[in-house]
């Protein structure tokens, strides 16, 4: 029996959460933008929510040298 990992499929995993979390961080940085043009009253609280999420999206991209394509 090979108890073997397979590292293609480590690599597709690694590649699929690596173009969901960029994507997770562009959608987070999008409604930044429109709450900063926003008349909101709890605006500065949800944009701070948000940069939080941003903030540890890109942590973890960076400790697992996912970065590359992160946005800021």
């Amino acid at each position: 029996m090979d108890i073997t990992p397979n590292m293609h499929q480590f690599d597709s995993y690694r590649n699929h959460v690596k173009t969901r979390l960029v994507n997770e961080v562009v959608e987070l940085q999008h409604r930044v933008n429109q709450l900063q043009h926003s008349p909101s009253q709890n605006r500065e609280v949800i944009i701070s929510v948000y940069q939080k999420l941003i903030d540890q999206k890109q942590h973890f991209m960076r400790d697992w040298e996912m970065a590359d394509r992160a946005v800021r």
